[in-house]
This record gives C-alpha cells, sequence and structure tokens, in this order.
C-alpha cells in the first residue's frame, strides 16, 4: 500500500480538529445550529492553514442527518458515509486552476439546477478561485448571487485581492490566520506520539518555526525528518533537513559581523560556502538570528516566545546583552533586503558577501538615522533635565556651552535635529564681540555653510544671543603662510602661484 504523508493522513475531518481557527470554526457551527446558512462564502488565507479542509467539513455538516453536538458531521450516517466517497456528486471541489474557462464555469453553472442525490445541499468547492478568467467571474457572478435553495458555493483563495468587488460583495468572508508556532507544535506532538516517533522537544518547535503559520508546510518538514532521523528526531537531524547552519557557527559569522570584523567575517562565510550551504537560506537563518536577539533584548516573555535550546538562548541573551537595539536592527534589515536581491541574480554568494561586509562596516543608513534620532532625544533628555533644575532661570554669568545648548534646542524646536546633533562635539569659544563654534572637519563645516542650514543657525543664535557675531570654522585648517613655502621648495620653478 502506498504511503500516506502525514498532512494528507491528519487532515481534519471534524470542527474539533481544526486548530487556530476558532473565529471561523464557531461562526460556522453557530450557523448551522440556528439553521442560518449562507448561500456564498469566500475563504481567504495563507496556503496550509486549513481552507479547503474547513470547506469539506462544513459541507458534510450541513447534510449530515445526527450531526455531532459542536455542529461537526457525524461520519456514521448514511448520508456522511455516502459524502466521504469521492464519487458523490453533492460536494464538488472544482481547482480553478486547471478549470478556469467561461466554458468550464457556464457548464457548472447549468447543472446547478439538478437537486442533490442525496443530502439537503449541493456544496461547490471552488479552490485557488483568483485564477478564473475575467470571463468565468461574469459568468459566475448572476449564479451566485441568487442560486437555487439548494445550491452553496465556497470560494477559497491565497490571493483575495484579486478577486473582483462584485464576487466579493456577494460572499460572506473568512479571513483565516497563520496558526502559531505553539499550536503547530502541540499538533505534531500529538501526530508523532500516534504513529509512535521518538523525538525533542526543541526538535519539535523548530519544525513548527519553519511551517512560518502554514500547518500543511510544517507537516511536510516532519515528514520527512521522521524518514531522515529514522524514527527519532532530533533538533541537529532537523537543522540538517532544513538546510540550516550549524548554531554555533552561525553566532560565530554573526559576532563577527556585529563587531565590525570584516577578516574574520568573510572567513566564515567561505567556511560556510565550502560546506555546501544554501546562501539564501544562511542569510535567512543570519535574518532570524538577530531577529532572535531583538526579542531578547526588547521582550521579557521573549524565551517562552523563541522556545529555542537553552544553549542556544544563552548564546543569543549574551549576544542582546552586548549589542545595541540599533545595531541588531541594521544588521536584520541588511540581511532581509537579500531576499529580494536574490531572485533577480545568479551571483548569490557575491550578493551575501558585499551585504556582510555592508553590515560590518556598519553602513545600513536606515540604522545611521534611527541612532542620530537615538542621540537627539537623549540630547532632548539632558536639556530637559537642566531645565527643571533652574538652567534657565539662572541668569547670572553663562559661558559658550551654556549659550549654545539654547541654540541646539531651538534648532530642534524648528526641526533641524541633524543641525544640532552635528554641532554638538564642536569647539566653543566666546569673547566680548564673537562666538566661534569650531568644527572638527571640512565636510561638517560644509554641511553647516550650506544657505539654508547656515539661514537656520543664525535664526537660532539670535534668538538666544543678540550681542554676538556667530563665526563657524573648522579645526584644522590649512596655514597659508606655513604651506606656501613648503610646496614652493617642493615643486620650485614648476608652480606658479596665481
Amino acid at each position: 500500500m502506498a504511503y500516506t504523508s502525514l498532512y494528507r493522513k491528519y487532515r481534519p475531518d471534524t470542527f474539533d480538529k481544526v486548530i487556530g481557527q476558532d473565529h471561523i470554526v464557531r461562526t460556522l457551527k453557530n450557523q448551522i445550529a440556528t439553521d442560518s446558512v449562507g448561500h456564498a462564502y469566500i475563504f481567504t488565507g495563507t496556503r496550509g492553514t486549513g481552507k479547503t479542509s474547513v470547506a469539506k467539513i462544513f459541507a458534510r455538516a450541513v447534510n449530515c442527518l445526527t450531526p455531532l453536538p459542536d455542529g461537526s458531521p457525524c461520519g456514521k450516517c448514511a448520508h456522511c458515509v455516502e459524502l466521504a466517497s469521492p464519487s458523490n456528486f453533492d460536494i464538488l471541489e472544482i481547482d480553478a486552476a486547471s478549470n478556469n474557462s467561461v466554458d468550464q464555469i457556464r457548464e457548472l453553472t447549468d447543472k446547478i439546477n439538478f437537486p442533490p442525490t442525496i443530502g439537503r445541499y449541493k456544496v461547490y468547492i471552488v479552490d485557488e478561485v483568483h485564477m478564473l478568467s475575467k470571463a468565468a467571474f461574469n459568468a459566475l457572478l448572476k449564479t451566485l448571487e441568487e442560486p437555487p435553495s439548494h445550491a452553496i458555493f465556497i470560494l477559497a483563495t491565497t490571493e483575495i485581492h484579486q478577486i473582483p468587488a462584485t464576487i466579493l460583495s456577494r460572499c460572506l468572508r473568512f479571513d483565516f490566520r497563520l496558526v502559531p508556532s505553539a499550536v503547530i507544535a502541540k499538533r505534531i506532538r500529538f501526530i508523532f506520539d500516534d504513529i509512535g516517533v521518538k523525538y525533542e522537544n526543541e526538535a519539535v518547535d523548530l519544525i513548527a518555526q519553519a511551517g512560518a503559520g502554514s500547518v500543511r508546510d510544517a507537516l511536510s518538514v516532519a515528514d520527512m525528518c521522521v524518514s531522515y532521523c529514522a524514527g527519532n528526531v532530533t533538533y541537529d537531524g532537523v537543522l540538517e533537513v532544513l538546510g540550516a547552519a550549524d548554531p554555533k557557527k552561525l553566532q560565530k559569522l554573526a559576532t563577527a559581523i556585529a563587531d565590525g570584523n570584516v577578516d574574520e567575517a568573510l572567513r566564515d562565510v567561505a567556511e560556510f560556502c565550502d560546506l555546501g550551504k544554501s546562501v539564501p537560506i544562511l542569510a535567512q537563518d543570519l535574518a532570524t538570528l538577530f531577529r532572535n536577539v531583538l526579542y531578547i533584548k526588547n521582550c521579557s516573555s521573549a524565551k517562552t516566545l523563541l522556545a529555542l535550546p537553552e544553549s542556544i538562548y544563552v548564546a543569543l541573551k549574551a549576544m542582546a546583552d552586548k549589542y545595541t537595539t540599533e545595531k541588531c536592527m541594521g544588521i536584520m534589515k541588511i540581511m532581509s533586503k537579500l531576499e529580494g536581491e536574490f531572485r533577480y541574480s545568479a551571483q548569490h554568494r557575491i550578493l551575501f558577501e558585499s551585504a556582510v561586509v555592508l553590515a560590518a562596516s556598519g553602513g545600513d543608513s536606515d540604522a545611521k538615522v534611527e541612532e542620530l534620532q537615538l542621540r537627539v532625544a537623549k540630547l532632548e533628555k539632558i536639556i530637559a533635565g537642566l531645565r527643571k533644575s533652574g538652567f534657565e532661570s539662572a541668569p547670572v554669568k553663562t559661558d559658550a556651552r551654556q549659550v549654545w545648548l539654547r541654540v541646539a534646542s531651538e534648532l530642534r524646536q524648528n526641526g533641524f535635529q541633524l543641525i544640532a546633533l552635528s554641532t554638538q562635539d564642536a569647539e566653543l569659544e566666546m569673547n566680548d564681540d564673537t562666538f566661534f563654534v569650531k568644527v572638527a572637519d571640512a565636510a561638517t563645516l560644509g554641511f553647516l555653510e550650506d544657505k539654508n542650514n547656515r539661514d537656520a543657525i543664525n535664526k537660532a543664535f539670535q534668538s538666544v544671543d543678540t550681542t554676538h557675531k556667530l563665526v563657524i570654522e573648522a579645526v584644522h585648517r590649512l596655514d597659508e603662510d606655513k604651506a606656501l613655502p613648503y610646496v614652493k621648495e617642493m615643486f620650485g620653478a614648476m608652480l606658479e602661484i596665481k
């Protein structure tokens, strides 16, 4: 006998076996109990979340002679037995991906007036309904609006945005949610116990996370793991099946990137590639690692939510304590962006190595802006503290630093945070008639001397100090008196100074 995959063998056949969709199950059961069944439904959601399974359960439930107390089909009455047969004519499952022409839909609507052969309702389940052509949708429209009393349509789709509004307005819409990893893990443990497979809890949690909210995807991974691990599913075995990197080596690479050690990071990348690891999966694993670090750093329930092995959690906790949120966020973003770039390039390794160098060099502009914003926020807190302690109310003698703190505050209030930030480390001097702001380099000076920026600085300064002239200059300038003799000596007669 041919082997039956786990997701088919354990496909739910009653409402109580459907996981993660309680809001939908409850609504459908109440409709059956109150005899208020609709004529058209649309089920939408990610693949593997139970759309078709719930549609089949509902189709049998509305025809069952002796439904269970929760509204599920009993599976034993004459109607349930007959409807369970693939040859029945009262539950028709149509794949719109391969039956999407207007002629095929017209053939369906022509036969819809024929009453059911055994049950009360004839149920049409149209899977991947978004694949229908425009003409096919138009052919379905009238029938969908006013079907015979014995007909129920259940349309299933993963692309709800492709469904015409005229169709949506005639259906009761049910959105299937991604199933939480903990719920999927509980289901996998039940299945493994039922079939007599040994397992490590961390391995089951990893399988559930690999499903990314899809029960079917998770059970497909579980199926492969059972075969690979020969009936004893281990964490390392699941990593091998998924093609994921060794956690310790991955943490070593992540640490090198976060430390800015480009040399070690590239050597680690070369080692992974030599082992035959998939570069896209490696980038995804790094993004997930830094996402986990962010969870640990910022979420008090991270240990429970992530469900990681203790040794891995401890290592990531050390990283969370060592690195800032901004650094981890920046690296995670760089790695996440690679997914889109991989689709349009065959040079995956080059793209990944470039991203590693960029991340190790701290080159993510978004992260830098976020870091600047945080520094501005800290400065504002310091200034607020100074105000609270009576800084502004002390009119006695003020030095240059106090004056410029007030100028920087004015700049921030007017929306020029970066200008204020760029002068926070400047050398400040003040004599009887001139106020000097000496910045570290020519690049910063050029930024401040931009007309719009300088106008903003002058306005802010004049609102604080009307008695001094403001001069902004770079600390390191070329002293022409000393430089010219040296240049003349080097070039001699070849040099012509105009």
